[in-house]
């Protein structure tokens, strides 16, 4: 009895070791997915000591009054790593990967109580030094960030000036740009319909001076129809000089004249 009741204790036991391991594994899985990337120690060193001399230097107060932004006690955010499509998913191929890290960083820049745009910091490779690449003025593109839901990354759809945060399976936007997407979408949803509207041939834009210059060339060549060339069809053919007129058939230079009869000959 003692081993028969041992044996359903130990499958019962293995079960639990089983469902706990399940537990640990899958979170683990989904987390490191989700998780946002780590900031390079480069990057995270001028975020703190070279980003706001860099935008000091190009949007800062200049020699006019009034002039630029003055980045006096400016902070900068917390940075965040952006994503972007892979060339397989843009490519329309069936890929587990659909995104990957690109290399770009964005940290929103704030003055006093004011934010003061959304910096965009990269690492050129020409000297592997990181430094900015852009700096979008304004509050609405960081507060749009700023919604993207806990545990989603950011993506940025180059193409079509879109943003969205994904958890993974599914993309939630954040700024339409281009996309059409207003809702959040699987992305193979997302694929067939940036796949639909690059199919659909964009309609070549009028050249209204090709049009004005093709009217006005056909007037000129209708004017020279009407001016020229039909009065000359009408002019009457010019008159024939006095010493050149005929006034009866010239003889055959072939054929001798006739000997005229002489006077008092009768004719026979």
């Amino acid at each position: 009895m003692r081993t028969g009741s041992t044996f359903p204790r130990a499958m019962r036991f293995a079960s639990a070791l089983l469902t706990a391991a399940a537990l640990v594994v899958v979170p683990t899985v989904s987390a490191s997915a989700l998780t946002e990337p780590s900031l390079p120690e480069p990057v995270a060193s001028y975020l703190a000591t070279g980003l706001v001399p860099r935008l000091e230097d190009l949007y800062g107060p200049g020699e006019r009054k009034g002039s630029g932004i003055d980045f006096d006690g400016a902070v900068v955010g917390t940075a965040r790593r952006v994503l972007s499509f892979t060339s397989e998913y843009l490519a329309g191929r069936r890929t587990a990967t659909p995104t990957e890290l690109s290399n770009t960083w964005v940290a929103p820049v704030t003055i006093g109580d004011q934010v003061a745009g959304l910096a965009t910091v990269w690492i050129n490779p020409a000297d592997d030094e990181p430094e900015l690449a852009a700096f979008t003025l304004g509050p609405e593109l960081p507060a749009a960030l700023a919604g993207a839901p806990a545990g989603t990354l950011l993506l940025r759809d180059d193409a079509r000036h879109a943003w969205f945060a994904t958890d993974g399976t599914t993309l939630t936007p954040l700024v339409r740009g281009e996309s059409g997407v207003s809702k959040p979408v699987s992305f193979d949803e997302y694929r067939k319909r940036a796949d639909a509207g690059a199919s659909a041939p964009a309609a070549a834009p009028t050249n209204h001076g090709l049009v004005l210059a093709a009217a006005v060339l056909g007037i000129v060549l209708l004017a020279l129809v009407v001016f020229v060339i039909l009065p000359v069809r009408r002019r009457p053919a010019a008159p024939v000089p006095d010493d050149e007129e005929v006034y009866g058939d010239e003889p055959d230079p072939g054929v001798e004249p006739a000997e005229p009869p002489r006077a008092g000959t009768p004719d026979r």
